[in-house]
């Protein structure tokens, strides 16, 4: 087994791990080079892509007319705001607080560390940000009420999978399910914001965000190539056995349909209608191979070498999935 950083500096096929990573960081990290984060309330826009929204979708949203309509978006990107605060803190930065400090299986050299505290600078910045916009929004519009927000599914997924993980695993496991959330969306989450309708400074403040994502991507995708392949057989067999609930549960909506279910009966106050058109809304829903989302949590598996091992393929044929 390979234990030292230069290896993994010097191959070509982990880059993001080496020196060129701080380089390009010190370049184009938004936090070395992006001014302060401001929405321009004088234009016009919504705050969340109408498309993205199925709530709108229902007949009694629809008959409350545009004004309800805004609030429904507003308070959709206020919860996109608070998830982005909870996965860059309790999830990303955790697992890099792992790789910084653990006691773990694998070695992690200086030039991986460095990279990995530039990861952590960048996502409390983005939590600032997500903070700061969060502020704007209430000053401006004071009467839009709290919600509770619920657990993300990402962190859901995590905490299920490691009950069923003994715990000498759980460190390895949770870098890994990191790298996962890391390589899922980044192109798409630029088009998801991308209409025209959508605020010019909410498609400013995506557009900007995605700038360190995709760095992030290369870094994370690395970063699952390293540990994978150096991880002893026993911890490729436990964690790889239950990727593939790991994916499902990940991916699943059940936090959206929470959080929606609150925000319809705050508009249509009817808790009982809520809850129907909730189940009307997402009825037949499931999580399937065909998804982009989807297709790209594999496409980064297989990139990292995770998808040639039998437990891997295993473990997603048992949730229907033949990859």
């Amino acid at each position: 087994m390979t234990t030292t950083d230069e290896t993994a500096a010097h191959d070509t096929r982990l880059r993001s791990l080496g020196p060129d990573y701080v380089a390009r960081w010190e370049a184009r990290g938004s936090v070395r080079t992006r001014p302060r984060k401001t929405i321009d309330f004088t234009q016009t826009g919504y705050f969340f892509p109408e498309d993205r929204q199925p709530l709108l979708l229902d007949e009694n949203v629809a008959a409350l007319g545009e004004q309800a309509k805004e609030r429904i978006l507003i308070q959709s990107f206020f919860k996109y705001l608070h998830d982005i605060v909870n996965l860059e803190i309790k999830e990303i930065v955790s697992a890099c607080t792992k790789v910084l400090y653990s006691d773990l299986p694998v070695e992690f050299g200086p030039e991986i560390k460095l990279n990995t505290y530039s990861i952590v600078i960048d996502e409390y910045y983005h939590v600032y940000i997500a903070q700061d916009l969060i502020m704007q929004l209430r000053e401006q519009y004071p009467d839009l009420g709290e919600f509770d927000f619920p657990t993300s599914d990402s962190q859901h997924a995590v905490a299920e999978i490691k009950k069923r993980l003994e715990p000498q695993y759980h460190d390895v496991f949770e870098i890994l399910a990191n790298c996962c959330f890391e390589t899922t969306l980044v192109r798409e989450l630029v088009e998801f914001f991308d209409s025209k309708d959508v605020h010019p400074s909410i498609r400013y403040y995506v557009n900007d965000h995605m700038n360190d994502e995709s760095r992030h991507y290369a870094f994370f995708l690395d970063l699952m190539k390293y540990l994978w392949a150096e991880v002893s057989e026993d911890f490729r067999e436990a964690i790889g056995s239950l990727m593939g609930e790991f994916v499902k549960l990940y991916l699943s909506v059940e936090s959206e349909k929470r959080f929606n279910a609150q925000l319809l009966e705050s508009v249509l106050g009817d808790r009982e209608q809520a809850e129907r058109s909730i189940g009307e809304l997402y009825a037949g829903f499931d999580v399937t191979t065909d998804m982009p989302i989807v297709q790209n949590v594999l496409r980064a598996f297989g990139k990292a070498g995770m998808l040639e091992h039998p437990a891997v393929r295993s473990s997603f044929r048992k949730i229907g999935w033949e990859i």
